[in-house]
C-alpha cells in the first residue's frame, strides 16, 4: 500500500487580512522570517510596516561584525567578503553577505536589509578629492540619516562631519548635492538626529541644534555651556597616556554629552602604559599594547542654566556609541543588555589601521556603577576588518 503525501497548504493564498492578523502578533525577527515565506508574504508585510498600522518598536541594536573567515586584501579598491549580524540579546550570528567599495560605496544583501549607495559623482566643492580617496572613514567620521517622522521622503537625506576642519554638510536624496552648514563651533565631534532636528557637538562641548523640516536648514539653537571641569582636568593629567573622544547622545529628551577615555597603549593586565615603555634594553621588538577604552564621563545638558552636569547613573537606560548614530534606549527594550551601561564599538579612525596585528577591536560594555569595561563579544581577534558598529532593526526600512 503506498504512502499519501499530505498536500502542501496553500501559504501563498492567504488573505490579506489574516496574514495583517498574524502580523500584528509578530516581534521584530518574526516579521524578517515572515518576509521570506513567499513574495506574496513579502509585499504584505512590506506594505504592513510601511502603514500607520504598524508600530515600531524600539530593538536591541545588533553589532555587524566581518565574517568568521573574513580576509583582508588592501590592494583591492572593491572586496567581497562575508558579514554578519550579531545579537546581543540571543548571543548568536546570522551571516550575510557584502560588497564594499573603498570610496563609500556599500551594497548589502542580507536577511535584514539592502542598502544602496548615494548616486556616484557627489562632491564636496571645498576638499580635495584624494583626500576622500586616502582614508573615507577619517574624512568622514561621523554621518547620520535624517528621515523624516511624516514619512516625507523629500525631506529623507544624509548630515555628516567632514574634512580635516571637521565641518557639518547635508545632502537630501532629492537634491543629490552636499551643502555645507554654516556652523559656528567647528571642529564637531558628534552630530545626532533627531525629530527633524539634527544636534552637533563641538570640540568645546557646545551644542547646536538644526531645523530640517524647512525647505533649508535652519539653525534654532546654540548652547556654549563651560566644558566640563573634571574632564578637562583628566585630560591635561594624562594626556600622555589617554586620548579623549566625544559623543552626543538623545535619552529621555535630555542631551548627554559622553566623553571616552581610550588608553592609547594598554598593557595585558588592563593598564595604559607610555609608548617609550613598550621597548625594553633587552626586547628586540616592542611590546604589542593596542589602544582600549578604559573610562568615560556622563553629562546631562541642563538647557536653563546652561551647563553640563555630571551623571553618576543613566538609571535603567542604555547607550550604544560607535561610528554610527549614538542612542539611549530602556533596558525593558534592549533584552540581553545591562541598565546603567554604555555598549561601545570602535571608532579610532586615525589608528583602527596603522598596525596589522589590532584596529576595530576595541569594543565592550561599560557600566557607570561599577566603573569597569567588560566583553559582550566572545571573540579573540584583535583585528577586525570592516570595523564592526551598530544597527537598529528596522524592517520597515
Amino acid at each position: 500500500m503506498g504512502i499519501k503525501r499530505k498536500r502542501d497548504a496553500p501559504w501563498s493564498e492567504l488573505e490579506i487580512d489574516t496574514l495583517e492578523c498574524i502580523l500584528r502578533r509578530l516581534s521584530f525577527l518574526d516579521i524578517l522570517r515572515f518576509k521570506r515565506v513567499c513574495s506574496w508574504w513579502f509585499s504584505v508585510a512590506e506594505s504592513y510596516v510601511s502603514s500607520s498600522c504598524y508600530r515600531l518598536c524600539f530593538q536591541t541594536p545588533w553589532l555587524l561584525l566581518p565574517g568568521p573567515e573574513e580576509k583582508e586584501d588592501d590592494d583591492d579598491d572593491e572586496g567581497e567578503g562575508g558579514l554578519c549580524f550579531f545579537n546581543l540579546d540571543e548571543k548568536r550570528s546570522t551571516e550575510m553577505f557584502a560588497c564594499v567599495g573603498r570610496f563609500m560605496k556599500v551594497a548589502v544583501w542580507g536577511p535584514l536589509m539592502a542598502v544602496g549607495s548615494l548616486r556616484e559623482g557627489l562632491e564636496f566643492t571645498d576638499v580635495d578629492a584624494y583626500t576622500v580617496r586616502e582614508d573615507p572613514r577619517a574624512f568622514v567620521p561621523k554621518a547620520v540619516v535624517m528621515s523624516d517622522s511624516k514619512k516625507n521622503k523629500d525631506k529623507d537625506g544624509v548630515a555628516l562631519i567632514y574634512g580635516s576642519r571637521k565641518k557639518l554638510a547635508f545632502c537630501r536624496y532629492r537634491d543629490g548635492r552636499f551643502m555645507g552648514l554654516d556652523g559656528a563651533h567647528q571642529p564637531y565631534h558628534d552630530i545626532i538626529c533627531y525629530d527633524n532636528v539634527v544636534c552637533a557637538l563641538s570640540d568645546i562641548g557646545s551644542v547646536e541644534v538644526w531645523d530640517f523640516s524647512r525647505s533649508f536648514p535652519t539653525k534654532v539653537m546654540d548652547i556654549t555651556p563651560s566644558f566640563p571641569l573634571k574632564t578637562a582636568n583628566f585630560g591635561r593629567s594624562f594626556r600622555d597616556l589617554y586620548s579623549s573622544h566625544f559623543y552626543l547622545v538623545e535619552s529621555c529628551g535630555e542631551l548627554l554629552f559622553v566623553v571616552r577615555f581610550i588608553g592609547e597603549f594598554v598593557d595585558g593586565d588592563g593598564k595604559p602604559v607610555r609608548e617609550a615603555d613598550l621597548l625594553d634594553d633587552e626586547d628586540i621588538q616592542p611590546k604589542i599594547c593596542p589602544y582600549k577604552t578604559l573610562l568615560f564621563h556622563v553629562y546631562r545638558l541642563d538647557r536653563h542654566q546652561k551647563k553640563w552636569e555630571e551623571m553618576e547613573s543613566l538609571g535603567d537606560q542604555v547607550v550604544f556609541l560607535g561610528g554610527n548614530h549614538s542612542m539611549s534606549l530602556r533596558v525593558g527594550d534592549c533584552p540581553g543588555c545591562f541598565k546603567d551601561s554604555i555598549y561601545f564599538t570602535d571608532s579610532y579612525w586615525e589608528r583602527v589601521d596603522e598596525d596589522y596585528s589590532y584596529g576595530g577591536h576595541d569594543m565592550g560594555y561599560y557600566n557607570l556603577r561599577e566603573r569597569i569595561v567588560k566583553p559582550f563579544h566572545d571573540t579573540q581577534c584583535c583585528k577586525m576588518k570592516p570595523t564592526p558598529f551598530w544597527i537598529i532593526p528596522n524592517p520597515g526600512r
